[in-house]
């Protein structure tokens, strides 16, 4: 019993401590390693990757943001990305649901391909203190050419900082 009510009370601390860091005016940099994915690809092997992405917030709870990514395939092809989205924070307590587009350059020493996909992810902005966060998210890159070639669910994990 006292552990679930020492869960819920530092569950509601950390929702009283996120809420001034989604109010309108917050600028946030966000830097995650990406490359936990689970694919749908024929081209995809170990790979590695750096996501880097910044917003503000436009009005309370609503964020948006750029992303650039690059991510290094081994026996595949690698990625370079420039996006674009927005995202959701429900309730102050830092769960979010985003949603963007991405351009992407593919290519290895064979291939070259250029595609546009849809980015939804949900994840969690967990505050280490203030300003600095620890976000976990999981993600799914849905190609609008050859779907089930290009598309891909992954997880990343990050730092935020708020401003």
């Amino acid at each position: 019993m006292w552990k679930k009510i020492t869960i819920v009370c530092v569950l509601l601390m950390a929702c009283v401590q996120a809420k001034a860091q989604f109010e309108e005016g917050t600028f946030f940099v966000n830097t995650s390693l990406t490359g936990l994915n689970l694919s749908h690809s024929k081209y995809e092997g170990t790979n590695f990757g750096l996501n880097v992405e910044g917003g503000a917030f436009v009005v309370d709870n609503l964020s948006v943001l750029i992303n650039f990514k690059g991510e290094y395939v081994e026996n595949g092809m690698d990625e370079t990305a420039l996006g674009v989205g927005a995202r959701y924070y429900l309730s102050n307590c830092g769960v979010y649901g985003g949603l963007g587009f991405a351009y992407k350059h593919l290519s290895n020493s064979v291939n070259r391909k250029n595609i546009v996909c849809m980015t939804p992810e949900l994840g969690y902005a967990f505050f280490l203190n203030g300003t600095v966060t620890i976000e976990p998210a999981v993600y799914y890159d849905l190609s609008f050419m050859n779907c089930s070639e290009y598309s891909k669910l992954g997880f990343k994990i990050g730092f935020g900082f708020y401003f």
